[in-house]
Formats: C-alpha cells, structure tokens, sequence
C-alpha cells in the first residue's frame, strides 16, 4: 500500500468511526429508530487485529493517531511478509536491555533459572574476566545436569588461546566451532550471531558478545524475549550448530503449555548464505520497513555503509520522514570511521538528522549497538551491521517486535534521552583527506 493510499485510507476510515450514530442508551428506543450499519474501530479497519499493538495510552489519543500507528503496523508486516516469506508469532513478551549492565545481568538471571537448556552462539568470547565468569557459569550448570551447548566462531576465536573453550569441553559443555576453514574467497562465511536461549521459552539477542568491552565499555544493545519467537531461536541456532557438526537433541525444549507471556507481534530475520530463500532476508525487511514507513524512522549502528539502505533512508528523508541516524563518536574499524562520515553528510543533505555518540572523557565508548525503530510501532534489533558483508554474507539475526510500548521504551531510551550524549554531525567532521579516503574504501565495501 502505497503511503498517499494508506493514509487517505486512515483519513477516510477515521471520518466513518468520528460521524457513526451513537447508540441508544435506553432500552425503550422504539424499534423504528433503525440500527447504524455496524463500524470497524480503527484497530481493526486495516485487518490487523491479531495485532495487539500495546499502544500507551490509547484511550486518551485521537482516532487519527491510533489508526495511523495500525496502518503503519500493518503496511510494514505486510510489506515484510511478501519480501522474506517471515511471520510474526503473537505470544511474547520483550525487554529492552541498554549496555552491559543490563544485558549481563539478564543474561546470568536466565541462565541460572535453566532448568534444562543453555544454547549460546558467539562470534566473541574472549578470555578475560567476563567470558571466565560466563565460562564458570555455565559448567556450573552443566554439573546440574542442564544441556549445556556453546557455538563459537572460528575466525572470533583466531585471536584467543584456546583455554577456555577446552575448560568448557573438560568440564562437560558441549562446544562447537563454526566455519574452521575460515577463509573461502568465494564466500568468508562467519557467523556473527548473538544468542543466548535459555529452555525453549527465554532468549537474548542483540550486538553483545562476551567480553570485558561488552560489559563495561561500550554502548551497545540486546534484547531479551520470552514466548514463542525463542523456539524459532532455537532452530535457527540448530541450523549452525548442525552445519558445525553437532545434532539436534532428540527431545529439544518446547515452549511451556497454557503460558500466556505477552502480545508482542515478533518475528526472526536471518542472514543465512546457506539456507535458500534466506540469503537476504534481514536486509529485505529492512528495505521493505524503511519503504512503508510514514512518520520516523530512527536507527543506530555502527557500520554505515551499504548502499541500498543508505538509498532507502535518503528517499524516505526526501518525501518527509523524519529520518534519524546515532552513529559512533569513535570506532574500532578505521575504514568505516570514514564511511560512517561520508554516508552521514549524503543524509544530511537529504534532510535527515545524524548524530555522534559521545565516545566519553577517554574515547572508550564505541556505540556498538544494532537497532531500527519506525513509526511508533515496530523495532528490530540484533546482530545485522548496515555493510554489504553483514547483509549479505555472514550468519546474522535479527528479531523485529511491533509493539508501541516497547518502541516508545526504544524511542526514549535511544534517541530522545540517550545517557550517553548525542552532538550533530557537521560538515567539520570530515576533513578533506577523509573524503578522499572515504571514496576509495566505498568500492571495497563488499570485501571488509
């Protein structure tokens, strides 16, 4: 649905619910007076209604505004459905979790509380004191007697020791390795993944490895859902784990029967060069949610740089979206420092609003996270950079939430009161040397 259609559609359909006959409140009426043909509300005009949207407040707002938040919920799974073959499923609950803090705490509850599965894959886990506390964890539960499984990236693990995955393998744990041929020049396959699933019903996801960095430092982000979506965790965690060598459990954990966790229409999104008709999935909803968009689109990464979504933000900047981008103040990737600044200024120049996150008092904050927010109603958040390579080649996984309540968390959390500082980006940023290095590193995009 185009957005002039959708939103004449909105304006006619909240003219129709504004002038409806009010019905009789006595029971005397005589049956003469007639009965008004019956109206859709506006939550179910644009039949969506298995969609229950936990918009704040929404007896409070105006009609137009609880059907502009429908219409742009529905027009964006829609469009969503058609480019990737994905659903949503209805029953779940979400958490935003901002930095380590948070994040780690929720991942270290979940696990404690397994009472018969952990499954973690990683691009990172690193051997400082972080992964030691994370590893110790997990062989603690293990020697409970939960299946334990840990999925760990060659090339992440190319510039660690060894100890600590043999620590885990000594101690019982389950460890396999992805990818141990790590180089194909045709395809360097990794899997960048983010998971942490905890009985068939709980999972974290998001741009959080296990590291010092991760707990401490950086700005980053993750998730947390319990509900149905965790068992297509589950099996999207199986795909790799089976492709690195490992079998499925003959009774893997199932969701728990009769537990309602929540209405968050969620979905999973892969990249998956492996899995036919998964190749491009995430970048697909991406594209499609900017392309249905009416209001905002807002996101944050820290890798800035393919250009088909750079193409859709700049044409939804131009038709009058409020287009907002949070990009790192400093970066741990020298090239992309410079895209970051080059592909920032062309959305400016569209009319967006891009901004730096402070790096604080000793350049140690690199803003890590990886999140879209549209509209007021739908988020997804994972482990997808916007680089040709994360979108196209690597094992990556997003989940996408329509909920306005938790969008509104993101909103204000993110974009409105960041506890870490935001400035503008200027045309000062970027200096003359950095254009031209900018325009080289664009042509190699693909290969980074």
């Amino acid at each position: 649905m185009s957005n002039f259609v959708q939103q004449r559609s909105v304006s006619q359909a909240v003219q129709q619910w504004q002038l409806r006959p009010v019905p009789p409140t006595s029971s005397s009426v005589p049956p003469s007076f007639g009965v008004a043909p019956r109206l859709n509300s506006p939550q179910q005009v644009f039949g969506a209604d298995r969609l229950q949207l936990n918009i704040p407040n929404a007896s409070r707002k105006s009609a137009i505004n609880v059907m502009q938040q429908q219409a742009s919920a529905t027009s964006i799974n829609r469009a969503i459905d058609r480019a990737t073959g994905t659903f949503n499923t209805y029953n779940n609950r979400s958490e935003l979790l901002v930095d380590g803090k948070e994040a780690f705490a929720k991942m270290k509850e979940n696990i404690r509380s397994a009472q018969q599965s952990v499954y973690i894959e990683m691009f990172l886990f690193h051997g400082d004191q972080t992964g030691w506390d994370m590893a110790k964890l997990l062989v603690e539960k293990r020697k409970q007697g939960v299946d334990v499984k840990v999925l760990l990236d060659g090339m992440g693990q190319v510039t660690e020791d060894g100890t600590l995955p043999k620590f885990l393998l000594d101690n019982g744990v389950d460890v396999k390795i992805y990818n141990k041929q790590l180089f194909d020049w045709e395809n360097v396959n990794i899997t960048h993944r983010k998971l942490v699933l905890v009985d068939g019903y709980k999972g974290i996801t998001g741009g959080m490895n296990i590291g010092d960095e991760y707990a401490h430092d950086w700005h980053d982000l993750m998730v947390s859902i319990e509900g149905e979506t965790v068992q297509e965790l589950q099996q999207e965690f199986f795909v790799n784990w089976t492709r690195s060598g490992g079998q499925v459990p003959s009774h893997p954990p199932t969701l728990p029967p009769g537990i309602r966790f929540g209405a968050s229409a969620t979905r999973v999104t892969v990249t998956s060069p492996h899995e036919p008709g998964k190749e491009k999935d995430t970048k697909n909803a991406f594209i499609s949610a900017i392309h249905s968009s009416l209001k905002n689109v807002y996101l944050v990464n820290p890798y800035f740089s393919d250009e088909d979504v750079i193409q859709a933000l700049i044409s939804a900047a131009k038709r009058g979206v409020d287009v907002r981008i949070l990009l790192p103040e400093v970066s741990d990737n020298a090239i992309h420092a410079v895209l970051n600044k080059q592909n920032g200024e062309r959305l400016i120049q569209a009319g967006a609003k891009v901004y730096k996150v402070d790096a604080g008092k000793n350049d140690s904050v690199f803003t890590h996270g990886k999140l879209m927010t549209i509209d007021g109603i739908w988020t997804t958040i994972g482990s997808t950079n916007l680089d040709t390579r994360a979108l196209e080649n690597n094992q990556e996984l997003n989940t996408s939430i329509t909920d306005a309540q938790f969008a509104q968390t993101v909103e204000e959390r993110l974009f409105f009161r960041n506890a870490h500082a935001l400035k503008p980006l200027t045309s000062d940023d970027f200096s003359g040397w950095e254009r031209t290095k900018a325009k080289v590193f664009s042509f190699f995009d693909r290969l980074l």
